[in-house]
């Protein structure tokens, strides 16, 4: 695994920009865009046809490679909750997850159930995980 981790690396971090580049861009640019245009709805509804296709690929692809990846910082050989770096790669984990959760829930809910999702828009919540992942992995330098 140690040979491919580089590659997995940039791969993931590739898709990370683009993910937390999205919710911001949803989240902070596109309420400004709507009410400058008269017709702000069409952009909402071209920016999520657009984002619906690509994005659950950027997903998909997040969670392949951080699990490629996973080992390389916690294992049966090396604990999972033995150094203060494994702690905060594990929260970012959980955080990780919750963002899935909540994709899942709406996907299920829109897709299937064809409701409203009950979460509503979870584009501000997983931009704030986000963020905090981001502190937690560059944390590492320090807490390693």
């Amino acid at each position: 695994m140690d040979a491919i981790y580089p590659y997995a690396l940039v791969v993931h971090l590739f898709c990370a920009v683009v993910f937390v580049g999205y919710l911001f861009f949803d989240v902070v640019i596109m309420p400004l865009v709507m009410k400058k245009l008269p017709n702000g709805q069409e952009a909402r509804k071209a920016n999520e046809s657009v984002a619906g296709k690509i994005m659950p690929w950027v997903v998909f692809v997040i969670i392949l490679t951080g699990g490629m990846m996973m080992t390389r910082w916690v294992n049966s050989d090396i604990g999972y909750f033995e150094t203060g770096g494994q702690k905060l790669f594990m929260l970012k984990v959980l955080l990780g997850f919750i963002i899935f959760a909540m994709i899942l829930i709406n996907k299920i809910f829109k897709i299937i159930l064809k409701k409203p999702s009950p979460l509503g828009n979870i584009h501000p919540h997983a931009l704030i995980a986000s963020i905090i992942i981001i502190i937690i992995a560059k944390s590492f330098i320090y807490v390693g």
